[in-house]
């Protein structure tokens, strides 16, 4: 049987940094943590889907959870923005 563990917010900032900074694998953050590997993976999905709310702007956040259509003016304000979000390497 499970052993029940008492999750703090000290812990999954402990999770977050050994994902996001340190590079370790789910699996060796699980055993630093003392957790099962699927608990620190269900762990880190919803810690993530939680920053990815707080990066949503009004507008989105307006328009609710549902995927947005082709064409809708959020998404394409995101397509023609002026600004490349990544790394452009030379061929």
């Amino acid at each position: 049987m499970p052993r029940s563990i008492n999750w703090t917010g000290d812990l999954d900032a402990k999770l977050t940094r050994f994902l996001d900074y340190q590079g370790v694998t789910i699996r060796a953050a699980a055993e630093r943590l003392g957790v099962s590997r699927s608990f620190a993976q269900r762990r880190a999905k919803l810690l993530s889907t939680r920053s990815r709310q707080r990066a949503c702007t009004q507008a989105r956040e307006a328009a609710g959870t549902e995927p947005l259509p082709a064409g809708h003016p959020i998404t394409w304000s995101a397509i023609c923005e002026d600004k490349i979000p990544f790394k452009i390497m030379p061929m």
